[in-house]
């Protein structure tokens, strides 16, 4: 059964493109294993191969059947609920002070390496990003206080191309723990981008010469002592992309803004413009838009797949998990000693409807105050909302009737 499409949803699914093409492209392209399963989830997500559940609806008496997620964090659909319920968490921790939104940016020669060795790079740039901020912060002639920073890793560009790099929130200030007090600073300024950018470049590079000292490159025939040093030395003599500004409308802002990059995919939905045999249109930057061949398109997205259990959110100083309850709890003390209590963060703005729920059938949060993460069921017939659960539908792995292939 194949319910109508809910009103208001997106005329395109990029689940589609890899079920007519994804079988193709794995045939023509070396794809791995983390990538496989990545296209196998998005192609069976919410349809009857993971099963679900059937329902009866009350007022017409169709029969609506309502399939399981996949909750791949690569699939473009899956991860709504889990990006609000990430969002309201982190908007219960803001401290009520002003914030800052870091951003580090890897230069165009590393993106190479950091595609071979993900884990790697990408940890040597958490590490870098979050000590760069933290040792500054730390330095009397800047904040001399302790900080908190949250770091999301973002890899792709409106066009998905691969571009690593990380966004962070950041309070604007620190804990001074041996005066007990709490360190405010400018409200339009932080550090200099100069100072920010040559110590990030150097703490990032130390780390590389490191890793590269202990064998973490030993396997890649392309980056042998003479190339290593080259790159260095090209590397040294960059300037590396780092900036730092406010948010635009307050902390909460700049909650959700992460919350894009927290559990989303390099593309939604909602930005495919056309679909054809031969080609997809998406939308892009300021009404652009970018046309792909499907087997472009599908590669372009599988550059953003991590490797299996990476963790792409972490949190550093006052923010850390061992510091919630401790430190962050005093600096919030400290702050509202000196300022009337701000009112309770209220929740994030629901979700886009592709992002929130869509399946087959309507799991509907765009035109309701209710929480996204707890969508309502909505048939697609005469659009009723009251419904009997009748059967459950097993998941087809389970009820395989014949060996699998190459058995």
């Amino acid at each position: 059964m194949h319910p109508h499409p809910p009103p208001g949803a997106p005329r395109f699914d990029i689940a589609a493109i890899f079920r007519t093409h994804g079988e193709a492209f794995r045939r023509a392209h070396a794809v791995s294993d983390e990538q496989r399963k990545a296209m196998w989830s998005i192609e069976h997500c919410r349809t009857q191969t993971l099963g679900g559940h059937l329902y009866q609806c009350q007022t017409c008496g169709s029969e609506v059947p309502l399939y399981n997620s996949c909750l791949s964090r690569f699939c473009p659909t899956c991860q709504g609920p889990a990006q609000y319920q990430w969002m309201a968490q982190r908007t219960q921790r803001l401290l009520p002070t002003h914030y800052f939104h870091p951003v580090f940016t890897l230069p165009a020669e590393l993106r190479p390496l950091a595609w071979r060795h993900k884990a790697v790079v990408f940890d040597l740039l958490f590490a870098a990003a979050a000590r760069t901020l933290l040792d500054l912060c730390r330095d009397p002639q800047h904040l001399g206080a302790a900080i908190g920073v949250t770091l999301v890793l973002h890899t792709w560009t409106r066009e998905l191309t691969f571009h690593p790099h990380v966004h962070g929130i950041l309070p604007g200030g620190g804990l001074d723990p041996a005066a007990d007090r709490w360190v405010a600073c400018d409200k339009e300024f932080l550090i200099h981008v100069d100072v920010l950018s040559a110590v990030f470049r150097g703490k990032f590079l130390a780390g590389l010469q490191q890793a590269y000292a202990r064998g973490a490159f030993t396997a890649d025939t392309t980056l042998d002592p003479t190339h290593f040093r080259t790159l260095l030395d090209r590397l040294y003599q960059r300037h590396w992309n780092v900036y730092v500004k406010p948010p635009f409308a307050g902390p909460p802002a700049i909650v959700k803004y992460l919350g894009r990059y927290t559990h989303r995919t390099g593309i939604a939905n909602s930005r495919l413009v056309a679909v054809t045999d031969d080609a997809v249109t998406f939308r892009t930057k300021h009404g652009d838009t970018c046309t792909l061949p499907p087997y472009e398109f599908i590669r372009r997205f599988l550059l953003h797949v991590l490797p299996d259990g990476y963790t792409k959110i972490r949190h550093y100083g006052l923010l850390a998990a061992g510091n919630v309850h401790t430190k962050l709890a005093r600096a919030r003390e400290l702050i509202e000693q000196t300022q009337p209590p701000s009112p309770p963060a209220s929740p994030p703005s629901p979700l886009p409807a592709d992002t929130a729920a869509t399946a087959a059938t309507e799991l509907h949060s765009t035109d309701t105050a209710d929480d996204p993460a707890t969508p309502k069921l909505r048939c697609p017939n005469c659009q009723g909302t009251t419904f009997s659960l009748i059967a459950t539908l097993l998941s087809e792995r389970w009820r395989r009737t014949h060996p699998p292939p190459d058995t």
